[in-house]
């Protein structure tokens, strides 16, 4: 008999809505994104999401903040398409969470934990 393993679903990086808030928004995901469910999100300029990109600042801030998370995976290769995020009062699972790819200067990862804590989400 053939095993089977499933792998992360949409979602599961989520730990908790905090506060009986409304954690979540409706948002556009750019044109030409490919995202799995749990990437970090960042606003391209023209209030559409994009991967966020982690770059960052002689003051070790993100460029631009984070937006929040992809709740779900979405091809959106074809045309911007209506998506969820997390934006608002939660908890995530760290080994869960898409992040930016870490240069061999580092600080990332920190970076783009500090601006998701700004819009109120917790990484555990």
């Amino acid at each position: 008999m053939t095993t089977q393993t499933m792998g992360a679903r949409d979602e599961e990086f989520i730990l908790a809505e905090l506060d009986g808030a409304l954690s979540r928004s409706n948002a556009t995901l750019k044109l030409g994104e490919n995202l799995a469910a749990g990437t970090v999100l960042e606003d391209d300029g023209a209030g559409k999401l994009i991967a966020c990109s982690g770059d960052l600042a002689t003051d070790g801030t993100l460029v631009t903040a984070v937006a929040g998370i992809l709740c779900r995976t979405t091809d959106a290769t074809d045309a911007d398409t209506d998506v969820a995020i997390l934006d608002d009062t939660s908890a995530v699972k760290d080994d869960l969470v898409v992040y930016p790819t870490e240069s061999t200067a580092g600080g990332e990862k920190v970076a783009v934990v500090a601006s998701l804590l700004a819009l109120g989400i917790k990484v555990r």
